[in-house]
Protein backbone atom coordinates (compact mmCIF):
# COMPACT_ATOMS: atom_id res chain seq x y z
CA UNK A 1 0.00 0.00 0.00
CA UNK A 2 2.86 2.95 0.36
CA UNK A 3 4.86 2.85 -2.26
CA UNK A 4 4.99 6.80 -3.40
CA UNK A 5 2.61 7.71 -0.93
CA UNK A 6 4.37 8.71 1.94
CA UNK A 7 6.20 11.51 -0.27
CA UNK A 8 2.65 12.85 -1.93
CA UNK A 9 1.60 13.12 1.90
CA UNK A 10 4.47 14.59 2.99
CA UNK A 11 4.37 17.10 -0.08
CA UNK A 12 1.51 18.20 0.77
CA UNK A 13 2.48 18.55 4.34
CA UNK A 14 5.25 20.67 3.37
CA UNK A 15 2.59 22.86 1.26
CA UNK A 16 -0.22 22.97 3.38
CA UNK A 17 0.82 21.52 6.78
CA UNK A 18 -2.13 20.30 8.99
CA UNK A 19 -3.10 17.88 11.71
CA UNK A 20 -4.61 15.45 9.12
CA UNK A 21 -0.98 15.73 6.93
CA UNK A 22 0.83 14.96 10.50
CA UNK A 23 -1.01 11.97 11.70
CA UNK A 24 -0.70 10.16 8.37
CA UNK A 25 3.28 10.55 8.14
CA UNK A 26 3.11 9.29 11.96
CA UNK A 27 0.98 6.39 10.93
CA UNK A 28 3.58 5.78 8.19
CA UNK A 29 6.45 6.44 10.08
CA UNK A 30 5.60 4.21 12.25
CA UNK A 31 5.86 1.21 9.83
CA UNK A 32 9.08 2.07 8.57
CA UNK A 33 10.60 1.97 12.17
CA UNK A 34 9.47 -1.41 11.98
CA UNK A 35 11.20 -2.31 8.86
CA UNK A 36 13.86 -0.48 10.06
CA UNK A 37 14.05 -2.64 12.84
CA UNK A 38 14.01 -5.85 10.55
CA UNK A 39 16.82 -4.85 8.63
CA UNK A 40 19.46 -7.45 8.71
CA UNK A 41 17.13 -10.28 9.87
CA UNK A 42 16.40 -13.74 8.82
CA UNK A 43 13.69 -13.76 6.33
CA UNK A 44 11.52 -15.99 8.55
CA UNK A 45 11.66 -13.57 11.28
CA UNK A 46 10.79 -10.78 9.23
CA UNK A 47 7.93 -12.22 7.82
CA UNK A 48 6.42 -13.08 11.24
CA UNK A 49 6.93 -9.53 12.50
CA UNK A 50 5.05 -8.44 9.67
CA UNK A 51 2.36 -10.60 10.14
CA UNK A 52 2.42 -10.09 13.56
CA UNK A 53 3.04 -5.81 13.77
CA UNK A 54 2.91 -4.11 10.13
CA UNK A 55 -0.29 -5.88 8.70
CA UNK A 56 -2.38 -4.89 11.54
CA UNK A 57 -1.12 -1.21 11.56
CA UNK A 58 -1.71 -1.28 7.49
CA UNK A 59 -4.99 -2.04 8.06
CA UNK A 60 -5.16 0.78 10.56
CA UNK A 61 -3.92 3.39 8.86
CA UNK A 62 -6.27 2.32 5.15
CA UNK A 63 -9.25 2.53 7.66
CA UNK A 64 -7.89 5.88 8.77
CA UNK A 65 -7.15 7.06 5.76
CA UNK A 66 -11.17 6.10 4.34
CA UNK A 67 -12.50 7.64 7.18
CA UNK A 68 -10.55 11.28 7.09
CA UNK A 69 -10.58 11.17 3.10
CA UNK A 70 -14.85 11.40 3.64
CA UNK A 71 -14.15 14.61 5.27
CA UNK A 72 -12.38 16.02 2.61
CA UNK A 73 -12.99 17.69 -0.49
CA UNK A 74 -12.63 15.49 -3.00
CA UNK A 75 -10.71 18.19 -4.82
CA UNK A 76 -8.08 18.79 -2.68
CA UNK A 77 -4.66 17.66 -2.61
CA UNK A 78 -4.78 15.96 0.44
CA UNK A 79 -8.14 13.93 -0.31
CA UNK A 80 -6.06 13.08 -3.78
CA UNK A 81 -2.81 11.83 -1.96
CA UNK A 82 -5.14 9.47 0.32
CA UNK A 83 -6.98 8.17 -2.58
CA UNK A 84 -3.39 7.86 -3.82
CA UNK A 85 -2.61 6.09 -1.15
CA UNK A 86 -5.26 3.96 -0.98
CA UNK A 87 -5.14 2.66 -4.43
CA UNK A 88 -1.45 2.25 -4.79
CA UNK A 89 -1.95 -1.15 -3.25
CA UNK A 90 -4.25 -2.11 -5.41
CA UNK A 91 -1.57 -2.02 -8.24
Amino acid sequence: MLGPCPRKIHDVHVRTPSALTEEALKRIGELYAIESELRGKRAEERQAVRHQKVLPLLASLEGWLREKQKTLSRHSELAKAFGYALNSGRR
